[in-house]
Parts: structure tokens; C-alpha cells; sequence
């Protein structure tokens, strides 16, 4: 069961840098921190407009595998730190247009490399 305050309505796997993830349109990498069925959350070093819907590309660290997504971001917020440095920001996506059949097989498979790279 969810925390209280929890929003999500799918499990998160914490991904520790085995997939990357960056928006296509304007090609910026972005550290993803973990990824369910129902969405990802990044770390960036800008904040990203909520409620844009955007492509995004999956790459496995090997290369090996790829897929993209299209979502929406439901938030973006600084990150506390006591580190000097640029601000960094924390960014939770809601995967849109899941419904079709590719699309489940692909998440499917992002959840697969998640998992079997998380636990390796």
C-alpha cells in the first residue's frame, strides 16, 4: 500500500544508472531515478515545464535496447542541497497513451531491463 501522501499507482523500480533517458525534442540527457508502468521520475539540472507532453527516449546502458514514450510531467521541483553547484531538479512523469498493445509490449520491456539490470 502507497505512503500517505503517495500519489503513484504503480511500483517504482530505482534504475542506479542502467538505462538513460533523455527528451527528444530537445535532446537533453536527464538522470533517471526509477520507472514503473505508470510513469518515471529524472534529476536535471533544469526545471521541466509540468504538464508538457514530450517524447522521451529509453536507452539501456550496453545500447542494446531502446524505446521511447511519450509523458507528461506532473511535477518539477528544486532538490535541497548543501552541496555548491547548480541546482538540481527532480521531475515526475505519468506515462500518456499506453492503452495500444506496442505500447504495453515496450513498457513491458522497460520494466523487464529495469528489473533484470537493477537486481544484477
Amino acid at each position: 500500500m502507497a505512503g500517505f501522501g503517495e500519489r503513484r499507482n504503480t511500483i517504482r523500480i530505482a534504475v542506479n544508472g542502467t538505462i538513460n533517458v533523455e527528451s527528444v525534442p530537445a535532446g537533453q540527457p536527464l538522470r533517471l531515478m526509477d520507472v514503473g508502468t505508470g510513469g518515471f521520475c529524472v534529476e536535471s539540472v533544469a526545471p521541466l515545464p509540468r504538464d508538457a507532453v514530450t517524447s522521451y527516449r529509453f536507452v539501456t546502458h550496453d545500447k542494446q535496447w531502446s524505446a521511447m514514450f511519450r509523458a507528461r510531467a506532473v511535477y518539477s521541483k528544486p532538490v535541497p542541497s548543501t552541496d555548491p553547484g547548480p541546482l538540481k531538479y527532480v521531475s515526475g512523469f505519468s506515462f500518456v497513451n499506453t492503452e495500444a498493445p506496442a505500447v504495453q509490449r515496450e513498457l513491458m520491456a522497460l520494466m523487464d531491463h529495469a528489473t533484470a539490470l537493477s537486481f544484477s
